[in-house]
């Protein structure tokens, strides 16, 4: 009877172990989705999700920063190359019409050249500016810049009817001349560093190239 008793156990064991596999674990095993840990946290992306991700996870082609006075495209140029070895630099240079101006020489430092500038406000010169951005000229002082070389003229013959003294006029062949340097396929950290050199160059701002 023991052995009876035994046996009609070990079975009934096993048809419970049988009938739990057939209805949890192989139904499960024939489902692919079901198989997924968190299958409620699955979300399908359609076309337009996945070309905006992969659109915002793109480097831009081409990064330029400028304007920069040619003068100054030299160092701006070694600037970026420094930090993006082995990728494609290139300068875009913009070239306006000439011009004529009225100005006082470069003075020998900017101290000099801005108490020259406070003497010409109180003579009522207003309009005038120091010229900081190209190396030839820098600490001269601008008193306009004009279209033809009649009217630069007038300008200065007035100025001197006011008193100012030690103007000049001459033309300017390529004075609205400015570079971008411009900078192809850098990755994020490149990128990041390129946009830092504004700093460097007052003025300057990073942006797309044109098409």
């Amino acid at each position: 009877m023991r052995t009876l008793f035994l046996v009609l156990a070990f079975a009934n064991v096993a048809f419970f172990a049988w009938r739990y596999y057939d209805e949890h674990v192989a139904a499960r095993g024939s489902d692919p989705f079901a198989q997924q840990l968190n299958p409620e946290r699955v979300k399908l992306v359609g076309p337009e999700e996945l070309a905006r991700i992969a659109g915002a996870r793109r480097p831009a082609g081409c990064l330029e920063l400028g304007p920069i006075a040619a003068g100054e495209a030299g160092r701006a140029e070694e600037a970026v190359g420094a930090i993006a070895a082995g990728l494609k630099v290139a300068l875009r240079r913009v070239d306006e019409p000439a011009r004529w101006w009225v100005y006082l020489p470069p003075f020998a430092t900017r101290a000099a050249a801005v108490q020259r500038a406070a003497e010409l406000r109180r003579q009522g010169v207003e309009d005038s500016s120091l010229v900081n951005d190209d190396p030839q000229w820098r600490n001269a002082i601008s008193l306009g810049v004009f279209r033809s070389e009649e009217a630069a003229v007038r300008r200065a013959d007035e100025l001197r009817r006011r008193g100012v003294r030690g103007i000049e006029t001459a033309a300017r062949e390529g004075a609205g001349a400015r570079v971008y340097v411009q900078l192809r396929d850098a990755p994020e950290p490149v990128r990041a560093r390129f946009g830092e050199l504004r700093d460097s160059f007052p003025g300057a701002e990073v942006r797309e190239c044109p098409g």
